[in-house]
């Protein structure tokens, strides 16, 4: 697998839906589990130039639950999209099929940019005890379209 961020470069991101429920008042001392999702999925976007450029649609979704209680009674449910446009800036231009291979490799930018957009909407929930990562635990799997980290 190859490092996409040694050849492509963030260029524009936007968050396409931002969607929270809470339902109901979290103590500060209560105790829950949070599950992360996170699926990303390339797609190719049009370009003017010799190198090419691509978007991803970063989708998480984040629910938590008490601890005494199931996950399907959801305590909390927020949910992202955010989409990012990548552009090459060196080396051989890099086909669709390749960046779609590869494209787990830009998770490690990514993580850290939601974030950046979910951080204010856990502290204004309450929820100031739910830290997302902000890297990969191990390597992503390679070669699937979608990917659950």
């Amino acid at each position: 697998m190859i490092n996409l961020l040694d050849q492509f470069a963030l260029t524009h991101t936007q968050v396409t839906r931002l969607h929270a429920d809470l339902t109901e008042v979290v103590p500060a001392s209560q105790r829950f589990s949070a599950k992360v999702e996170l699926k990303l999925t390339p797609r190719e976007y049009s370009h003017d130039g010799e190198l090419p450029q691509y978007q991803v649609s970063a989708h998480l979704v984040c629910r938590g639950h008490r601890d005494t209680d199931t996950p399907d009674n959801p305590l909390f449910t927020i949910e992202l999209v955010l989409q990012a446009v990548y552009r090459q800036f060196q080396g051989d231009p890099v086909d669709f099929e390749r960046f779609k291979a590869n494209h787990g490799s830009l998770t490690r930018q990514l993580y850290p940019l939601i974030h950046h957009q979910l951080q204010p909407v856990f502290k204004q929930f309450g929820l100031d005890q739910v830290k997302l990562p902000y890297d990969l635990a191990g390597a992503p799997e390679q070669g699937t379209q979608r990917q659950v980290h």
